[in-house]
């Protein structure tokens, strides 16, 4: 004869292979309901035979009556001989409760088998939920189903308002002893999966801070409860700055990046626990990827998990930032929502993390707090290098920098996206021009791409054809957005014919030019980028004074290279506070590089003035920031103009950095009528008895005090005689004059000054 236990298993096994599985997660989620209720049903039995209770018949549930629980519950009214029995009904709740539990656990089992998945069941793999989490969210998502629940809560709790559930009925409901109390109220604090995932909430409108924990109100959070009944919806409060791609297509590839980087990322792939086939908690790892905006970050995020199988949630650190609700708690939901969709994560401009501000500082520790054990994979992106602001443990983050292009790599990006984007291209693209003064990122010369067919189709909707110029001015608008918020933006207007300088001035500029277009050809494909670790950009002093040509010139030089001029103002930048000056500065330059502008700091004295001997604090700050300036200058690859009044005020130790130091002398008489004819445009009414020759040889003025002098006269021709003549002009001089102080005397104005004269005592009519 077996024994009993062996009999007892091989019956238990009969029952197990009998048990049918559930035929949906909705089923499942329904039997533990009706558990629920026999569990509840059991709780209002006993608590009917404790004296304490009893002896509060007229006030008991209030409002909610005797008969009112009995309907709900099923259970019938009751008399004094019912009242002796009630001992062997709670033996009877309590034997269906354990029958309802052993279904539920034979069902459960012959589900998995079938390949049924159950939401209550996954939502406890993927937070390591216990049987008594799973309880309290059953307990919680009652109420959300049928209103007869919060009568039920209320009564058990004997007052009417407290319609939601307390940590104290969900102990009553699922604990026996006082011991199992104590072990399932760890399972309810901040550190335990429930609120720690935001599974569960405190209910915010009965907290404060004198109520115990057993008399806090507890209420399921609604993206829970949505994925428990298999509603496919997102998490609203993440729907700002986020987007899930469920199945990622682009494979590595497809990637441009570098053959040589995947090359080595899919030697990092094979050697790695094949992804699709490990649970989430096994894939847990931090992949940090910097670069600058448009490498690739996002493109090789999605590859990953294309090869993988996983999808991919994409969020946005500077949106995440912008938001009304508190950081941590956004940053909670996020990993939560990636656990509930299957998905890693990916977050975009990290950079934005990496400041000091609050929000950052507070958004960094919880990143680093949900990173800990979070069972996702989770992919960082910055364009800013990743420093002990963001640091992960080194056995699982992974840090990959992704290159900016270099000028081979960028002509053939460009070549290639031309190719793809299947518009017309005119016959003299130029390719190189492109790839040489833009230093893009393939995601941005794909947008520039997009932006030119789209300004080829507007001008020709018939035949879409892009030009270089399209493809220039796309590029532009590309690479200013940010730098125009500190500096401001010139349009270059000027060309060389509208410069009157000595030849050997013109032909330095011309060489400046020369040096930015073929600064690739130099560095690149003549191997001087070996020879050269620093200094590689072009650097341009002007000095002159004020007036002599100096912006004009470097308009010319900016439109001779179709790119950008920013001009910075560098006595606004100067800040009393100590290192203001160099984060002024920092920002600047940082902005630039992803620019491709040509940089034009005027008034460069207010910082380049000769360095003074240390005798305080506040110049030894001072030869801080200049150095600084020259550290920035030597490291920026682009162009760099500078322009300053006087020569002798730049310290030598700066001038021998320079390229290029360019003088912009007074203008001689023969430059000075060259200036004045070449400043009235070809359609001003001259009058053709003009005394240019005086003009020239009398009045000794730079060339922005003719331009002054040129437009002044001309408006007051066009409200007078309509053409332009000697009166307008004196008078026009005479106001310059005023304007710097200088007298207005005979000698300088010979014949015309009875034109002077008269002006004063009649004024111009």
């Amino acid at each position: 004869m077996q024994p009993e236990s062996t009999i007892e298993r091989e019956r238990a096994a009969h029952h197990l292979a009998q048990a049918e599985p559930y035929p949906d997660s909705r089923e499942h989620l329904f039997e533990e309901l009706r558990r629920l209720d026999l569990m509840l049903n059991l709780r209002v039995a006993r608590q009917r035979q404790d004296p304490a209770f009893t002896g509060f018949d007229e006030f008991r549930g209030l409002f909610i009556t005797e008969d009112e629980v009995d309907f709900i519950t099923g259970r019938k009214g009751r008399d004094d001989a019912q009242q002796n029995g009630e001992q062997a009904e709670v033996a009877a709740l309590a034997e269906a409760i354990e029958q309802a539990e052993r279904s539920i656990v034979m069902r459960t089992a012959a589900s998995q088998r079938a390949g049924v998945s159950l939401s209550l069941l996954e939502l406890a793999e993927l937070f390591q939920l216990a049987p008594f989490d799973l309880d309290v969210l059953l307990v919680c998502l009652a109420p959300e189903l049928d209103v007869k629940y919060e009568k039920l809560y209320a009564y058990l709790q004997n007052d009417v308002t407290r319609k939601k559930p307390s940590v104290d009925l969900m102990l009553n409901l699922f604990c026996r002893s006082l011991d199992e109390k104590v072990k399932a109220r760890s399972r309810l604090t901040k550190e335990a999966p429930l609120l720690r995932h935001d599974l569960l909430v405190f209910n915010s409108d009965q907290q404060s801070e004198q109520q115990t924990l057993l008399s806090k109100f507890v209420k399921l959070d609604g993206r829970i409860f949505n994925f428990i009944l298999g509603i496919e919806a997102a998490d609203e409060q993440l729907s700002a700055f986020t987007r899930l791609i469920r199945q990622p297509r682009v494979t590595l590839a497809d990637s441009l990046l570098p053959l040589e980087l995947k090359e080595r990322l899919a030697a990092f792939l094979q050697r790695s626990e094949p992804w699709p086939s490990a649970s989430l908690s096994s894939m847990e790892r931090v992949l940090l990827f910097e670069g600058a905006a448009g490498v690739g970050k996002k493109f090789l995020a999605e590859a990953l998990c294309q090869q993988a199988g996983l999808g991919l949630l994409v969020a946005d650190a500077t949106l995440l930032l912008a938001m009304a609700a508190p950081v941590e708690s956004a940053i909670t939901r996020l990993f939560r929502e990636a656990r509930l969709v299957g998905a890693a994560l990916y977050l975009d401009h990290a950079e934005a993390l990496l400041d000091e501000n609050e929000q950052a500082v507070s958004a960094r520790r919880a990143l680093l707090t949900a990173l800990d054990g979070s069972g996702v994979t989770a992919f960082i992106g910055s364009s800013r290098a990743f420093d002990e602001h963001l640091s992960f443990d080194s056995d699982r983050a992974i840090k990959i920098s992704l290159p900016t292009p270099e000028f081979t790599e960028r002509r053939k990006l460009w070549l290639a996206l031309l190719e793809e984007s299947e518009a017309g291209l005119a016959p003299d693209l130029e390719i190189d021009g492109l790839a040489a003064r833009f230093k893009f990122t393939a995601g941005r010369i794909r947008q520039t791409i997009m932006e030119a067919k789209h300004q080829a189709r507007l001008r020709s909707p018939e035949r879409v054809e892009i030009s270089s110029d399209d493809l220039y001015r796309a590029a532009r608008a590309q690479s200013g957005q940010k730098l125009s918020t500190l500096a401001r933006k010139i349009t270059p207007l000027y060309k060389w014919e509208d410069i009157i300088l000595p030849s050997d001035r013109l032909a330095q500029l011309r060489e400046v030019c020369a040096h930015a277009l073929h600064h690739q050809r130099v560095f690149d494909e003549w191997g001087f980028n070996r020879k050269i670790s620093r200094g590689r950009g072009l650097s341009v002093l002007f000095v002159g004074e004020s007036g002599t040509g100096k912006t004009m010139a470097a308009e010319i030089i900016a439109g001779e290279l179709k790119l950008d001029l920013y001009k910075i103002d560098l006595s606004c930048l100067i800040s009393k506070y100590i290192g203001e000056t160099e984060k002024n500065l920092s920002k600047i330059f940082e902005e630039a590089e992803q620019s491709n502008a040509v940089l034009f700091f005027d008034e460069a004295d207010a910082i380049f003035g000769k360095r003074s001997e240390v005798r305080d604090s506040h110049d030894r700050y001072a030869n801080i920031e200049v150095n600084y300036l020259l550290q920035r200058i030597e490291e920026y690859e682009g162009t760099v103009i500078l322009a300053s009044n006087f020569q002798k005020n730049i310290d030598e130790a700066f001038t021998r950095r320079i390229r290029f130091i360019i003088e912009f002398p007074f203008p001689e008489a023969d430059h000075r009528r060259r200036i004045w004819q070449n400043m009235f445009p070809p359609h001003t009414p001259l009058d053709p008895e003009l005394d240019w020759d005086f003009l020239a040889g009398k009045m000794k003025l730079t060339g922005g005090s003719i331009k002054n002098i040129a437009l002044s006269a001309a408006f007051l021709a066009a409200n007078n005689s309509g053409h332009v003549g000697m009166k307008q002009i004196i008078y026009a001089v005479k106001r310059e004059f005023q304007k710097t102080g200088r007298l207005c005397v005979k000698a300088d104005f010979e014949q015309y000054y009875e034109l002077i004269v008269s002006q004063e005592e009649e004024g111009l009519r």
